[in-house]
């Protein structure tokens, strides 16, 4: 995404479903609490000011939604519309499984 913001892009949408964890291009570990901010703000300088959206899905239990909707906030102001949620799974036995957290925002 750096690479796009250097080269002045810009997106009418981006759908981001980032690991919890990895190896960044140099072997240098990547962990999404850690680096959820920066990422979001590369984004913010990618996405059109009118007419785009974002979705992002978090699949680090480290991560609630509540901390999800914050983060998006900072980096991108207040959205026009804006959802935020739990993923969940729904498992033989009628019992929710937290997978992750969910945020979609037009503008």
């Amino acid at each position: 995404m750096q690479r796009e913001v250097r080269r002045g892009n810009r997106y009418n949408g981006i759908i981001l479903d980032p690991p919890a964890y990895g190896r960044g291009a140099n072997g240098e570990k990547w962990i999404l609490e850690d680096n959820i901010g920066e990422m979001l703000e590369c984004c913010a300088r990618l996405l059109e000011p009118r007419g785009a959206f974002l979705v992002l899905n978090l699949y680090s239990m480290g991560l609630s939604a509540t901390l999800a909707s914050t983060a998006v906030r900072q980096a991108f102001g207040t959205p026009f519309e804006e959802q935020f949620g739990e993923l969940c799974f729904d498992d033989r036995a009628g019992k929710r499984l937290p997978l992750g957290t969910y945020c979609r925002f037009v503008r």
